[in-house]
């Protein structure tokens, strides 16, 4: 189970489709990487996966066209993806921050940049899906790796 600020929905079976994403940005500095990313965004019919390598391209994306989500990895320059991570929140874009980093700096300070939920590159493809879809319907997100250093 994922750690959430709203209540937990036992009813919802985690493979409600996202119909309603026409875009969005993945940000990161491997390209097999974004690449999966976005296969498994498609799947969940995420519209447009554009793809960015680091802070200056995924702004330059996002001031091209309206996303309706951003995801993000704080690697490389986790100071520069910070302030990614603020700069598309101030523009109202939701994050979810998708990362290596399960240490509990690394999710305070993503979490203080603005990013609406943080989940590990070691969460399976569904849990991704299920961390995308509940950040754009308002939850507050950790995923369980990220969240064992933060008790």
């Amino acid at each position: 189970m994922h750690t959430r600020e709203k209540s937990f929905n036992p009813l919802w079976s985690g493979r409600k489709r996202l119909h309603n994403v026409q875009n969005s940005s993945l940000v990161d500095d491997h390209a097999a990487v974004r690449h999966g990313l976005a296969l498994v965004l498609n799947e969940e019919g995420v519209g447009e996966c554009r793809e960015a390598v680091g802070r200056e391209e995924a702004l330059a994306v996002a001031s091209r066209e309206p996303l309706d989500l951003a995801l993000v990895d704080l690697s490389p320059g986790t100071e520069d993806a910070l302030a990614l991570v603020a700069e598309l929140c101030a523009r109202n874009i939701p994050v979810l921050v998708c990362s290596m980093h399960e240490e509990p700096g690394y999710v305070r300070r993503a979490l203080a940049a603005g990013a609406r939920g943080y989940i590990t590159k070691r969460e399976a493809p569904r849990g991704l899906a299920r961390a995308v879809h509940d950040v754009l319907e308002g939850w507050m997100l950790i995923s369980p790796r990220a969240a064992e250093g933060l008790r």
